[in-house]
């Protein structure tokens, strides 16, 4: 079993591109604890030429669920189809990467790690809410992530 950690966003959206941001701080922690980053930013096909079929997956990606911004979640496939009951899975495309997990990839166990974002307009910046607690953001997606594989790893 690889463990894959999977950073999705567009930069040029603001804080949509938030994952994107903190997995590139963070992926020289992980690929040193054998976990494989996958900077996938919109293009959800180059994530799924990397993804085999004992992977365990961690997509990390912003939110907009109207909570506190910077604050991390995570969930399965079922936890966000109860979050957003017309199943559009939150994806400014037609088909989105985890759309393609559910067709695709039934047997691939999978979570997302998510952060909740303030403004998702054309920028280049992260929003300054963001911005200002970056760090501890970065930390929480690292803590987060770190516990779900250790538990991974033992089970």
């Amino acid at each position: 079993m690889s463990i894959k950690i999977i950073a999705i966003g567009n930069r040029l959206m603001g804080d949509d591109g938030l994952a994107v941001h903190i997995i590139e701080k963070l992926s020289e922690k992980f690929e040193k604890n054998g976990i494989k980053v996958i900077i996938g930013e919109t293009d959800f096909e180059y994530c799924l030429g990397k993804i085999e079929e004992n992977d365990y997956i961690i997509i990390v990606d912003a939110t907009c669920f109207g909570i506190e911004p910077g604050t991390v979640t995570v969930n399965s496939l079922n936890d966000i189809y109860a979050i957003d009951d017309n199943q559009s899975l939150f994806s400014q495309h037609g088909y989105s990467l985890i759309k393609a997990f559910e067709i695709s990839y039934k047997s691939i166990d999978f979570i997302i790690v998510g952060i909740e974002g303030k403004n998702f307009d054309y920028d280049l910046s992260l929003s300054r809410q963001i911005e200002d607690c970056f760090d501890n953001i970065c930390n929480k997606v690292y803590e987060t992530i770190y516990s779900r594989v250790e538990a991974k790893v033992v089970v």
